[in-house]
């Protein structure tokens, strides 16, 4: 008893309080650092293993002190089944689930009940209870005192901890199987039942199946540690309620949560959900709705939410689709979210919205702004496709913007003199006036620095200059020049200040060639100076100017239907630009190319008559025309497909050529071909092959520049790792050569002479025994039987076909006895041979870890050398393997060796040695069409 007092003591206090208070710590900061988009369906927990696992170390730390208060004390004490717990759990929440699953399930066994000798009870079986009530639980006691001083065993919650580690490996049926299991068990504790319909509940939301998942998580609502927790699963609950239509129960969900949680942005979304569960789709209701909303925008506690109650009520008018109302509190709520907002990211979500609202409406522009507001983009569902919308929309709302300049800027070129000078003084006044300068701008042809335009008297005391600093027109006009042509210089040393003004100066002439047109002409923006004379002359008044200006319009319209035909698909916006791009630039150089969008176009709308129409139109006026060909001849090989034609063949050639190792010659045909088609051609396969020649040749920075190519020019590829990794050992290879060079090998005692190097099979019977008891069966084996001692009706399919023709070498089939695999290489250097030896043997460590297979090279003649893999039992594990490699082999082990290179095969030991001896690879191969027919073409 005092043995076990002081195990006891010690365990508890010095190994598994601090590990388990550690584990506490964890899970706390987790919690911390978990944030809740109430916009969405809450996750089940306010945490997340890949939330913990970030404090690795400190789980390890768990585990070590868990492990280490098992070892260091009596396995006899109370804590051992505790401290097992901890470090299943500590498994669990740094994501190794296997070996959290090995914890659990060690504790399920290693503590079940005991024969009173010690030995174990079958778990599940009657003698546990008795009678005949199926249990796998371990009985708690129910006497006050025992519960009181100790603590209940582990075993039962292990149960618990198990099915949330099937959870997390999604073995669904397993843990299904768990929980009925235990929601039978007489034994299983009443305190635990909590738990138990929350792993319940857990296992249903996981599966997206809401309604059960609600039904069980209201009776799990005492398990939750916090108060703070509980209104957030009453939150979620409320969730559930409203995705399986139960509006009701939502609404009374939704207004618990909000009466008993302490964090105000959970409140404001439960009271707003709760308003939002009166549907209906009377107006009455909905208006209804947004009057209580707006009741809370007026009170003073809800300031801070002000755009998060915008939004809502938003998405209210959306339901009864008043999409200009829906608008209107969307600009409220960026608008109010400007002041401090309790939700960071819903300024971005009000923008994303008004953004989809604009683009759904075919107003790009708008839709093209909202979306650039739109800061934070995590809360985009697809990332992917939102930067491939700016994109385009970027594309369309230039093109609509120089459309619109230039037509305004014709159209007040084409008013009458007077009027035009007075549209534009009233525009310098409106835009000088915008900017904070004097409304009247200086006069031209006076002197600035003088006020006085009367002949100066040189005796005339009365006379004064007016100085520049108190001439505020003229100081305006000094300060917008210093700012346009310097930029904003900083107030620091001349050296900092020096670099500053560089950088605003690149960047006030890369501002200034974005705000051009297509024709190279000034934008709006491209000249900060605002004065009559700087607005006139962006008037298109002479006829050079207007071609220009027409010419901007034809490029943008010509873009702008492209970028709505390939970009956005909207084929009717785009016939429409397309249409009125034809009927006013009629002679138009760029029409044939206008037309064929819109052939496209209306192939797409099911417009065939116009299509046809615009198909004639280009056979009679446009078929020299590029675009014409591609429409009225589409098979016709182009120029561009010609030359590419070319290329490919010339490329092929000098990939072959390195492949087969005549690299001088390769590397003189590469010379030539790049001199025509430039160093812009490069398959990754033909970079990789490259490096490999510069490898054998010690030419080791030519080759980290093809292999940096490939790794910059193709990251996605398979050969972007192996280039990398090869990258990594060409920087160590001095090292590695040095470590290689001293290294001492001392062989063994040489056995060759008692080594069989053909594999041979053992005829003789062999004893199996099974068991582990004298008693157990013995099964004598047969050795295999040769199908070539069989009668002739009991052969094998394979063996019955009679070759149409004699072979020349007398090849042996025999199926059973042991086969290599035989990777055929036709033409190939013994560089890349060793290369694909290597890669071969990289694919076998990772797929075949339990199976060790040896591979080797054989030379056959001139131009054909064997890979071989050694040595699987028969051909069916050869043709096995065979099934699997040779569908990867391509994209992943050899990708940089053209398929027409290789081929694979089976053979055994006596046929390899006939093989070697009589070089005939094609006689084989018939052997091997003719032994295995459809396995070999």
């Amino acid at each position: 008893a005092t043995r076990r007092f002081f195990q006891n003591t010690i365990t508890k206090f010095n190994w598994h309080f601090n590990a388990n208070e550690k584990l506490n710590e964890i899970i706390a900061r987790a919690k911390e650092s978990h944030k809740d988009d109430y916009t969405k369906l809450l996750s089940f927990y306010n945490y997340s293993p890949a939330e913990t696992v970030r404090d690795s170390s400190e789980l390890d730390s768990v585990i070590y002190k868990a492990n280490a208060g098992i070892l260091l004390h009596d396995l006899r004490n109370d804590w051992v089944d505790n401290l097992y717990m901890l470090m299943g759990r500590a498994y669990y929440f740094r994501q190794v689930f296997d070996t959290a699953y090995l914890n659990f399930q060690y504790i399920n066994y290693a503590f079940s009940p005991k024969e009173k000798d010690g030995y174990d009870k079958t778990i599940g079986s009657n003698s546990n209870e008795g009678g005949n009530a199926f249990s796998i639980s371990t009985k708690e006691t129910a006497k006050f005192p025992k519960k009181l001083l100790s603590r209940p065993p582990s075993r039962n919650e292990s149960f618990i901890w198990l099915i949330r580690t099937y959870l997390a490996l999604e073995e669904y049926p397993e843990a299904a199987g768990m929980i009925e299991t235990l929601k039978s068990d007489p034994a299983f504790p009443e305190r635990l039942q909590s738990s138990l319909h929350e792993i319940q509940s857990l296992w249903f939301y996981q599966q997206n199946n809401y309604d059960s998942a609600s039904f069980y998580l209201e009776k799990a609502l005492v398990n939750a540690p916090t108060k703070e927790e509980r209104a957030r699963w009453e939150y979620l609950l409320a969730q559930l309620y409203e995705r399986s239509g139960k509006k009701e129960m939502a609404k009374e969900s939704f207004d618990k949560a909000s009466d008993h949680t302490l964090n105000p942005i959970l409140e404001v979304y439960a009271r707003l959900n709760s308003i939002r569960q009166n549907k209906s789709t009377d107006d009455k209701a909905i208006q209804q709705n947004i009057d209580d909303f707006l009741k809370m925008v007026r009170k003073d506690r809800y300031t801070n939410y002000r755009d998060i109650i915008y939004y809502s009520i938003a998405q209210m008018e959306l339901e009864r689709k008043n999409t200009a109302g829906a608008k209107f509190y969307l600009l409220k709520s960026t608008k109010a979210a400007i002041d401090k907002s309790a939700d960071p990211n819903q300024k971005s979500r009000s923008f994303l919205l008004l953004g989809d609202l604009s683009y759904n409406e075919a107003n790009y522009s708008d839709a093209k702004n909202f979306y650039d507001s739109v800061q934070n983009q995590e809360i985009v569902e697809d990332p992917k496709s939102f930067s491939n919308r700016k994109e385009v929309l970027t594309r369309i709302a230039n093109s609509e913007n120089i459309i619109y300049r230039q037509d305004s800027l014709q159209r007040i070129a084409s008013l009458p003199e007077a009027e035009r000078d007075a549209l534009i003084k009233k525009l310098v006044k409106k835009l000088r006036k915008a900017q904070g300068l004097k409304e009247d701008e200086p006069v031209a042809g006076v002197n600035p620095l003088v006020t006085n335009t009367t002949p100066t008297d040189l005796f005339d005391n009365t006379a004064k200059g007016d100085w520049y600093f108190s001439n505020t027109s003229l100081k305006s006009k000094g300060y917008t020049e210093f700012k346009s042509k310097w930029g904003s210089r900083p107030n620091a040393d001349n050296w900092r200040r020096l670099s500053a003004v560089n950088q605003a100066i690149q960047k006030k002439q890369a501002d200034n060639s974005n705000k051009q047109d297509n024709n190279g002409q000034a934008t709006d923006d491209a000249s900060e100076e605002i004065s009559f004379d700087a607005l006139l002359k962006r008037l298109p008044l002479t006829p050079e100017l207007k071609e220009k200006s027409n010419n901007s319009i034809e490029n943008a319209q010509l873009e702008l239907g492209k970028a709505l035909m390939e970009g956005l698909e909207d084929y009717e916006a785009a016939i429409k630009t397309l249409e009125a791009f034809c009927d006013r630039f009629g002679y138009s150089d760029n029409r044939a190319k206008a037309l064929s969008y819109l052939y496209y176009c209306y192939l797409k709308t099911g417009d065939t008559a116009k299509a046809a129409a615009v198909k004639k139109e280009l056979e009679e006026r446009h078929a020299d025309k590029p675009e014409a060909q591609k429409i009225i001849n589409p098979t016709a090989p182009t120029e561009n497909n010609r030359l590419e034609s070319s290329m490919n063949k010339s490329y092929d050639k000098i990939y072959s050529l390195f492949i087969e190792g005549n690299f001088q010659e390769a590397l003189a045909e590469k010379k030539i071909a790049d001199s025509l088609y430039s160093t812009n051609y490069w398959t990754p396969q033909l970079l990789y092959i490259q490096s490999i020649y510069f490898i054998k040749e010690k030419l080791d920075d030519s080759a980290k520049t093809s292999l940096q190519n490939i790794v910059n020019l193709y990251p996605s590829t398979v050969l972007a790792t192996k280039a990398q990794t090869m990258i990594d050992v060409l920087g160590r290879r001095k090292e590695i050569e040095e470590y290689l060079t001293k290294l001492k090998i001392e062989g063994l005692e040489d056995t060759t002479s008692q080594i069989n190097t053909s594999p041979a099979i053992d005829t003789k019977p062999r004893v199996v025994v099974k068991g582990n008891k004298a008693d157990s069966s013995v099964v004598i084996a047969k050795p295999p039987v040769s199908d070539k001692t069989l009668p002739a009706g009991q052969r094998k399919d394979s063996t019955q076909i009679k070759p149409t023709q004699p072979l020349r070498v007398a090849f042996v089939s025999d199926p059973t006895v042991p086969h290599y695999v035989a990777v055929i290489m036709d033409k190939v250097d013994g560089v890349f041979i060793n290369e694909a030896k290597n890669a071969f043997n990289r694919y076998n460590k990772q797929y075949y870890y339990n199976k060790p297979i040896e591979t080797t090279s054989e030379i056959i003649n001139d131009t054909i050398r064997l890979v071989l893999m050694n040595t699987f039992e028969n051909t069916e594990a050869a043709f096995a393997y065979i099934e699997k490699t040779a569908k990867v082999a391509a994209s992943e082990i050899i990708p940089w060796l053209p398929v027409t290179k290789y081929s694979f095969a089976v053979i055994s030991s006596t046929n390899l040695e006939l093989l070697k001896n009589s070089k005939d690879i094609q006689e084989y191969r018939r052997f091997l069409q003719q032994s295995f027919p459809g396995k070999f073409k």
